[in-house]
């Protein structure tokens, strides 16, 4: 086992099974079912993200949805038509500036149920999640307003959205605004995938006529629309057998053959064509359910697990390593999490509405105990809105390569403009982003100087005296008791008292915590309908299109300066859009405006960014060939994987299972 300490984190590499190990008596293991566990539970969520983003959803929509037009090419480093699914793509111009992408496809998809995939199951699919029926059904639909005719499609000024044209079976395309462009994730934009019709909406079909797609019935004799509220209440929303929760017909490698609410059972999709490296499933079926941090390594140990995924906790990780140190046929694999836990202000809540406030509040959380507390050596604290695994981050830290490319015998000119290219990257710093440490005297001085003088009964604020700080706005006493959602467990009460309670305390500002579910968090974190709550502590995982937008309230940019939350989301809803209207080919460019973005956050402080860490999966060694570095989430990872008793197959080849010197081939 390798160990290195790289950026104050503590990472290991993968340690083989039978290293330094006894002749192992392994359990008599069903090599037909691979049992996956996480520490997360799944929230039902598994067609789409507009009723919700769990990452333990994610990895079940991974199982059961492929074929995404647009895909990140793993070799080349870029965003490109998915070549399983695309024989040919094409980008164009017309003569108003609407940038067109073509896209040729294969005539060799099906979903699960042998129903064929063509270019109308993927004009469903945008259509479906364009389509205003989804608000009235608890979701939040896409915003597709970089697509040409999209205002008039969803004002119902015009039937059909002429942004996406369906010219046959195989072909569509997308046209993009000029106004638009450019953005940096350009591609990504494309990245759609098809989704059953016949199953989501039985009775509709999608159509051009020649201006663009639109759903209507399928059998024109019918009267009435058929695509409505009350077909998806039925079809998708149903909690027995709906599309949301039960995607049975799917895409991708596995078919979804139950949910009981906690677990998801799989079995090989016969009809899935592969990924783009070619590889197709080979384990025959998959169980994935939660695992409890208490007993997980024990229940691996004992053959009741045979991966667990996204292991965060210390005490956990220190076991699960300890397992695999024992020599006991497991190995680990660790990642830099492109993700970060935070604490999230509610928008409209009347305390945390000045800078110098929320700025106070995050000199009072003591971010390295509470870090250490839960993660350790496996994760470093955070001022800015970041993953450790992000590839921005890793560019700044010099832990990237340049996107810089010197031509085959250059010029004088090329080198010298090579040169001060990887000069500007290398002078790239996130110094420039705003400190917070405990530091419950700069909180006071914060209070004070806002005017939060006085104490509950309106007379002069005394440390010592007086539990809370208060102050008067417009005539009223507001006072500085505050609340804090946060997911529920023993663990995380104890470090919230001690390393974010007390020094609030100490600074007059009352906190009461506030435990929740991790589901009904996440819910009140994404609809804010829980009354009375300033703040929520949740995570998140960042997609590999990187859109702050999506954490902040869109406003008048141009508004004078005020100190409230809304004027802050303003801000920094700009700077992120600033930043994403990026030509792609310009990395440079986004990073200097990423580290922008970062700057500005920490000063104005919409949310408070805690730590960002690294993750960690155990699993037995009889799963071979499993890289989830490569592939980011297991459902991917696990497609290319294999499945059989390695030890045995050594030992019938004549090899020496404890003998490290011996080299023997991975069978497929």
């Amino acid at each position: 086992m390798i160990a290195m300490l790289t950026a104050g984190i503590l990472l290991f590499s993968g340690s083989a099974a039978f290293a330094e190990a006894p002749a192992l008596t392994y359990p008599d293991r069903d090599y037909g079912e691979l049992v996956v566990g996480n520490p997360t539970r799944m929230d039902g969520k598994f067609f789409t993200g507009m009723w919700g983003n769990a990452t333990t959803d994610i990895d079940v929509r991974t199982l059961v949805h492929a074929y995404y037009l647009v895909e990140w090419g793993y070799d080349s480093g870029f965003l490109r038509a998915n070549p399983v699914v695309a024989s040919a793509q094409g980008v164009f111009e017309d003569s108003k500036g609407v940038r067109i992408y073509r896209f040729q496809l294969c005539d060799d998809l099906y979903y699960s149920d042998g129903t064929e995939i063509t270019a109308w199951d993927y004009a469903f699919s945008v259509l479906f999640q364009a389509a205003p029926e989804i608000a009235e059904l608890g979701g939040r639909p896409m915003d597709l307003s970089y697509l040409e005719g999209y205002e008039e499609y969803i004002s119902g000024e015009v039937p059909y959205l002429s942004g996406v044209r369906v010219t046959d079976e195989r072909m569509i395309e997308f046209r993009v605004k000029p106004e638009a462009l450019p953005y940096f994730f350009e591609m990504y934009r494309m990245g759609f995938l098809p989704y059953p019709i016949h199953e989501i909406a039985p009775g509709c079909k999608v159509y051009d006529d020649g201006k663009g797609v639109y759903i209507g019935n399928e059998d024109p004799e019918v009267e009435g629309k058929i695509f409505c509220t009350e077909l998806l209440q039925a079809t998708v929303m149903d909690p027995e057998n709906g599309y949301l929760s039960h995607p049975t017909v799917g895409s991708g490698p596995y078919v979804l053959t139950s949910w009981d609410g906690e677990t998801c059972t799989f079995e090989i999709n016969p009809y899935f064509k592969g990924n783009a490296e070619g590889f197709k499933p080979t384990i025959p079926k998959l169980r994935f359910t939660l695992a409890k941090d208490e007993d997980m390594i024990e229940k691996l140990e004992a053959d009741e697990f045979q991966l667990l995924n996204k292991v965060v906790r210390r005490d956990t990780i220190t076991k699960g390593i300890e397992l695999v140190s024992e020599g006991k046929g497991y190995t680990l694999t660790n990642y830099p999490r492109i993700g970060l836990s935070f604490i999230v202000f509610t928008p409209d809540r009347p305390a945390v509405q000045e800078k110098n406030v929320r700025q106070a509040i995050a000199y009072c959380m003591d971010k390295k105990a509470l870090q250490d507390e839960y993660t350790y050596l496996y994760g470093i604290p955070v001022d800015g809105m970041l993953g450790i695994g992000q590839w921005m981050y890793g560019m700044v830290k010099g832990t990237e390569d340049y996107p810089e490319t010197l031509p085959e015998d250059p010029t004088p000119e090329e080198e010298e403009a090579y040169d001060a290219r990887i000069e500007e990257w290398e002078s790239l710093s996130l110094d420039g982003v705003k400190h917070y440490e405990l530091n419950v005297e700069k909180a006071r001085r914060l209070l004070d100087a806002d005017g939060w003088t006085m104490n509950e009964n309106g007379e002069r604020y005394a440390a010592g005296r007086d539990d809370v700080r208060c102050k008067k706005v417009q005539g009223e006493l507001l006072t500085l008791d505050l609340t804090l959602a946060y997911p529920e467990s023993n663990e995380m009460a104890e470090a919230m008292e001690a390393c974010f309670v007390e020094p609030l305390k100490e600074a007059g500002i009352r906190l009461t915590l506030v435990p929740m579910t991790m589901n009904d968090l996440v819910h009140a974190y994404h609809d804010r309908d829980i009354e009375g709550i300033d703040m929520f502590y949740v995570g998140d995982d960042f997609n590999i299109e990187f859109d702050p937008q999506l954490f902040f309230l869109a406003g008048d940019p141009e508004a004078p300066a005020e100190d409230t939350l809304a004027w802050a989301h303003a801000q920094m809803s700009e700077y992120a859009r600033q930043m994403l209207e990026t030509v792609p080919s310009d990395a440079l460019g986004f990073v200097q405006k990423w580290i922008t973005l970062q700057e500005q956050l920490s000063e104005l402080l919409p949310l408070i960014p805690v730590y960002s860490n690294v993750y960690y999966d155990f699993y037995t060694s009889d799963l071979m060939n499993y890289d989830i570095i490569r592939y980011i989430t297991w459902g991917d990872a696990i497609v290319a994987s294999s499945y059989y008793n390695v030890y045995q197959s050594m030992v019938d080849r004549g090899i020496d299972p404890t003998d490290t010197e011996d080299e023997f081939e991975i069978l497929p």
